[in-house]
């Protein structure tokens, strides 16, 4: 057992920083294992022993170069995808089959994205949010989204702080200085680190569109945390999850700004469940997804972004 232990740090201290964490680790507490006002279950039944410190080693690190620019301290703009096709597909292979329901798309309000996405032409999406956030875009969704529509020109834009919020992204010019300049077509906003105020989102919002009023947006509710997703009662009580108050809260407000909201959370509990498996299988740490999680966060957005025709199948 020492050795096993040895060989595994020896893995995780030569794993590329972009592998696990490139947002600095959450520090707020909706993100800490140490502060659980709501309850989680998945420790106590889980087959995985996490390290004290830090994440599982990565089993397949990223395997394109990480595109890197300019950005405060404890702030991480980086390019995406930083995963192949061949990469996705083997992750995909390896990991336990998960199912779950395309989540309900009518684009409304995301007309101009349908129509690059369906026709062609150009478009460059900005991930806006904390480490979740980062994981996901971490999965290569967006290569996977281009495969879907290769008559588009798609590359994406990661725009994370640990623990991250659209209160930390509205303060000191940040939106003129980093978001402007980058030209987004469509803007994320996710993660699990919004918190229950919705002015800052709105702040955001009001901020980008007055330099770039075509810019669409999408408001994602958040997956992963220390709640267990197979607890309908404790997520009921998760400060991102879409079965709480936070949920209907976002739909509030991206029907007020004429924004897509995308439940990220019922299908994520979907496809967990679904496994058959027990949730820490899909996570790295006791917050953060792993590869398999990861993933399961992509195929999410790539099957709400290619619902062109509800009855499709799900990429």
């Amino acid at each position: 057992m020492p050795i096993l232990r040895t060989c595994l740090l020896l893995v995780w201290a030569a794993v590329p920083v972009w592998a696990q964490d490139a947002a600095p680790q959450d520090r707020n507490p909706v993100n800490s294992a140490a502060a659980a006002p709501v309850r989680s279950g998945m420790l106590a039944d889980s087959p995985v022993v996490f390290p004290e410190k830090g994440a599982l080693p990565a089993l397949f690190p990223p395997d394109l170069e990480v595109v890197r620019y300019p950005a405060e301290t404890d702030f991480v703009r980086v390019q995406s995808p930083c995963r192949s096709l061949a990469q996705i597909e083997a992750i995909q292979a390896a990991m336990p089959k998960v199912s779950f329901a395309a989540p309900v798309q009518d684009w409304q309000n995301l007309a101009r994205t349908r129509k690059r996405l369906v026709e062609g032409g150009d478009l460059h999406l900005l991930a806006l949010g904390d480490s979740i956030v980062n994981d996901t875009m971490r999965s290569g969704w967006i290569a996977r989204l281009q495969q879907a529509c290769p008559q588009t020109r798609i590359r994406a834009t990661v725009y994370v702080r640990g623990g991250g919020g659209c209160r930390h992204y509205r303060e000191e010019g940040r939106v003129q200085k980093y978001l402007v300049p980058l030209r987004p077509d469509l803007v994320l906003i996710g993660g699990i680190s919004q918190g229950k105020d919705p002015q800052p989102i709105r702040d955001v919002i009001s901020q980008i569109r007055a330099s770039l009023p075509d810019c669409e947006f999408v408001l994602a509710t958040g997956a992963f945390g220390i709640v267990d997703p197979r607890d309908a009662a404790a997520m009921a009580l998760a400060p991102h999850s879409a079965t709480s108050a936070y949920g209907p809260m976002l739909q509030g407000i991206a029907t007020e700004l004429g924004c897509a909201y995308l439940d990220m959370t019922t299908p994520w509990i979907e496809a967990i469940r679904s496994s058959g498996r027990h949730p820490h299988v899909f996570y790295r740490d006791r917050v953060h997804a792993n590869e398999f999680g990861e993933q399961i966060l992509g195929r999410i957005l790539v099957a709400w972004l290619t619902r062109f025709d509800p009855g499709a199948a799900i990429p």
